[in-house]
C-alpha cells in the first residue's frame, strides 16, 4: 500500500508541473518569443559518466576494554607497591625486559625491552649480558637504554631510600652479586659497599651486564627480570621527584610524576575512581595489541561490580559463590585456578595473648578446621598444605608438585586433617601449659564474602569443639586494604593482631615450589605474620645453596621437608586453595583458551568483536 501511494504521488507531481508549463505560455507578462533563430548549441552527450560523490568513511569505534579494580591505587612505582591495585597500574605501564605473550594459543616468554635472551659470557652461568632492544622507547619517544636500567636499579637498591621491594630485585629468582649487601649497608655495623661492587654495569653495544652470586640459567635470568620491580624509571622525572636528602621520592604517585615504558600510557587517574589508558605505540610489541584503550573503574563492592557488568559498563567481573550458583551454566563464566593458599596465621609475638605462641594451641586450630565444609561453602578446594596446586615440580616434564608421591599424601588425609577429638586434646594441653582456663581470640579478616564464610563457620564450629565456656572467637572484619595494612605492621608491632586470614599469592611457586615458601623464612621482609624459625631458615638455605640452587628436584625435595615441618609444628594453618569465578562479556575475545599461570587470560592481547 505504501508503494502504491508513492507512485500516485509522483504521477500527481508530474501532472502539476505540466499544467504549470502550459499556463506559462499564455502569461501576458512573459516576453515574446524572438522569431530569429539563435546560434545552434551542441547538446551535452547523454552517455558521459558522472563521478559519484565519495562516501565519507565512518571511523571505527575505538576498542576500549573496561574492567574494575577493587581498590584505589596509591603508587605506579613498583618499589612502593602496597596493594593489588598498585600492582595493577604498574603492570599496565611498566615495561619489562621479558614477559609472556600468546602465540599459537600458548603463553610464550618473549623479549620486549630486551633485544634477545641473555648471553652467558663466561659459560659458567655467573655473568650475563642483556642487550637492550633498539626499539625500546618511553611513551614520549625517547630511547630506553642500558644506562636507563643501570640508573633505575641503582635507585631501586639505594640504601637511603630503603624500599621494601629492593630485596626482591637483589635476590629473587637469581641473586645479583653484592646487591643485598648494598641494600643493607645502612644497617648498624654493616660494611660499606660501593655501587661499583654490585653486579650491575653497562657494557658496549647498549648492553647491561649482570653478575650473579651463584650460577644461573638463561631461563632463571629472564624470569627474574620479568617482574615490575625490574622496570625502568624515567631519569629526568625521577630526579625531580627525589627529595633533597635522597631519602624519599614522589615518583609514580600522580599522573604527572610517571612515564610509561609499558604497553599502556596513563591518560587519566582519579584516585579512588578511575584509571584510563591509551595504547602506547612506542611499546616494541604494540603490533600484537588489538585494543586502543583500557579503563579501570574502582569498584569495591562485588554486587555493584556485577550490576555494572550486566549493564554493559564493565567487560569483566568477579563472582561471589552465591552469584556463581545463581548463574549456573552461563557460558560467560570462566574459572581461575588458585595461586593462593588461604591460611590462618598467628601473631606469635603477641604479649597480650601468649597462647598464640603455643604449638599445641596452633595444632588445635589445625585439626579443628573443617576444610571440607568450608570449601563446600566457599566453592573452593580443601588445603592441607602450603604450596599451590599450580606449582610445577619440573618445568621440563610438567609434573606438578602436588602430584609428587610425597607431597600428594597431604591432600589425601582423612577428612583433610579435620579431627575434632584430637583438636580438643591439643586445646586442653595448651590451656594447661599457658595456665589459663579459657581464651578469647580476635580473628582479623576482610569484609569479603569468602572471609565471611570462613570466619563465621569456624566461630561456631570451634566453640562446639573447644567448649563455649573455654573458647570464643571475635571477628574483626575490615576492608581488605585496611586488613592488609594492619597485618603488615606485625614486623615492628608485636601486638599487631592475634589471628588473621592470610591470602599470600604463591605465584613464585608456580615454577619453583621452594621459592613459594620464601615468605616463611626469617629474612623475608614483606610478611603478613612474624614468621621466624631457625629450622625453616636452615632447610631453605640448604635447598638454595650453591650445590642445589639449579637442582629443581632437590629444591622440590626440600620444599616437601619444609611443608612437613610446618604442618608438624602448625606454623600456620592452611584452609583452602582459593579458586575464583569470573564473567567475561560476549563482546570480548580472550587471547587464551584457558587460564595460564604466567599470562592469565592475556587481557592486554584480547580483542573486542562486537
Amino acid at each position: 500500500m505504501i508503494r502504491i501511494k508513492q507512485i500516485l504521488a509522483v504521477i500527481l507531481s508530474v501532472m502539476m508541473l505540466l499544467s504549470v508549463a502550459a499556463c506559462g505560455n499564455t502569461d501576458a507578462t512573459e516576453p515574446p518569443v524572438d522569431p530569429t533563430p539563435s546560434e545552434p548549441t551542441t547538446p551535452a552527450p547523454t552517455d558521459t559518466p558522472t563521478t559519484p560523490e565519495p562516501t565519507p568513511e565512518v571511523p571505527a569505534e575505538p576498542k576500549i576494554l573496561r574492567r574494575s579494580s577493587g581498590a584505589a591505587a596509591a603508587s605506579a612505582y613498583p618499589m612502593m607497591s602496597q596493594t593489588d591495585a598498585d600492582s595493577d597500574i604498574q603492570g599496565m605501564i611498566c615495561g619489562k625486559l621479558y614477559s609472556y605473550a600468546p602465540i599459537d594459543g600458548n603463553a610464550v616468554r618473549v623479549a620486549i625491552l630486551a633485544a634477545a635472551e641473555p648471553v652467558d659470557v663466561n659459560g659458567d652461568g655467573t655473568v650475563w649480558n642483556i642487550e637492550i632492544n633498539p626499539d625500546a622507547k618511553w611513551e614520549n619517544g625517547e630511547p630506553i637504554t642500558a644506562e636507563t636500567f643501570e640508573y633505575s636499579w641503582k635507585m631501586a637498591l639505594d640504601p637511603k631510600l630503603a624500599f621494601q621491594y629492593a630485596g626482591t630485585l637483589a635476590k629473587n629468582v637469581i641473586e645479583i652479586k653484592n646487591a643485598m649487601a648494598y641494600v643493607g649497608q645502612s644497617a648498624e655495623g654493616a660494611a660499606p659497599v660501593a655501587w661499583e661492587e654490585v653486579g650491575i654495569k653497562v657494557v658496549e653495544n647498549n648492553t647491561i651486564q649482570i653478575t650473579t652470586a651463584k650460577p644461573a640459567t638463561a631461563s632463571l635470568v629472564m624470569r627474574h627480570f620479568s617482574t615490575s620491580v625490574a622496570a625502568p624509571v624515567y631519569q629526568p622525572l625521577y630526579e625531580e621527584c627525589l627529595s633533597a636528602d635522597g631519602t624519599s621520592t614522589t615518583y609514580g604517585t600522580t599522573i604527572d610524576k610517571v612515564m610509561s615504558s609499558g604497553v599502556w600510557k596513563l591518560t587519566n587517574w582519579v584516585v579512588g575512581s578511575i584509571r584510563e589508558y591509551e595504547k602506547n605505540e612506542y611499546w616494541p610489541n604494540a603490533d600484537m595489541v588489538n585494543l586502543d584503550g583500557y579503563v579501570q573503574l574502582v569498584v569495591e563492592d562485588a554486587n555493584t561490580e556485577l550490576q555494572m557488568f550486566e549493564a554493559g559498563e564493565l567487560d569483566h567481573c568477579s563472582l561471589s559463590l552465591a552469584a556463581r550458583n545463581e548463574y549456573g551454566d552461563d557460558p560467560r563464566i570462566v574459572t581461575v585456578p588458585s595461586k593462593y593458599v588461604r591460611t590462618f596465621d598467628f601473631c606469635t609475638t603477641n604479649t597480650e595473648e601468649p597462647i598464640l605462641a603455643n604449638e599445641n594451641f596452633r595444632k588445635a586450630i589445625y585439626y579443628g578446621t573443617d576444610r571440607a565444609n568450608i570449601a563446600k561453602l566457599s566453592g573452593d578446594t580443601p588445603a592441607t598444605a602450603y604450596i599451590t596446586p599450580l606449582a610445577i615440580a619440573n618445568e621440563e616434564t610438567g609434573v606438578t608438585f602436588r602430584n609428587l608421591a610425597a607431597a600428594k599424601g597431604y591432600d589425601q588425609l582423612e577428612n583433610y586433617g579435620y579431627d575434632p577429638v584430637l583438636a580438643k586434646q591439643y586445646f586442653d594441653k595448651a590451656l594447661a601449659e599457658v595456665g589459663v582456663d579459657s581464651v578469647e581470640i580476635t580473628l582479623l579478616c576482610s569484609t569479603s564474602s569468602d572471609h565471611s564464610v570462613i570466619s563465621e563457620y569456624v566461630q561456631e564450629d570451634w566453640s562446639k569443639i573447644f567448649g563455649a565456656d573455654k573458647f570464643s572467637l571475635v571477628i574483626d572484619a575490615q576492608p581488605s586494604k585496611n586488613q592488609l595494612a594492619q597485618k603488615k605492621t606485625c614486623i615492628e608491632n608485636p601486638n599487631a593482631y592475634e589471628m588473621t586470614i592470610c591470602d599470600y599469592t604463591r605465584a613464585a611457586s608456580v615454577k619453583d615450589p621452594l621459592q613459594g615458601l620464601t615468605q616463611f623464612t626469617s629474612a623475608y621482609t614483606n610478611k603478613n605474620a612474624p614468621y621466624a624459625d631457625a629450622n625453616i631458615d636452615s632447610m631453605y638455605a640448604y635447598g638454595d645453596n650453591d650445590t642445589n640452587y639449579l637442582n629443581i628436584e632437590k629444591r622440590s625435595e626440600v620444599a616437601m621437608e619444609i611443608e612437613e615441618y610446618m604442618i608438624e609444628h602448625a606454623i600456620c594453618v592452611p584452609v583452602i586453595y582459593n579458586s575464583t569465578f569470573q564473567m567475561v562479556s560476549d563482546r570480548i575475545e580472550l587471547a587464551m583458551g584457558q587460564y595460564d599461570e604466567d599470562l592469565g587470560w592475556g587481557w592486554t592481547y584480547c580483542d573486542i568483536i562486537q
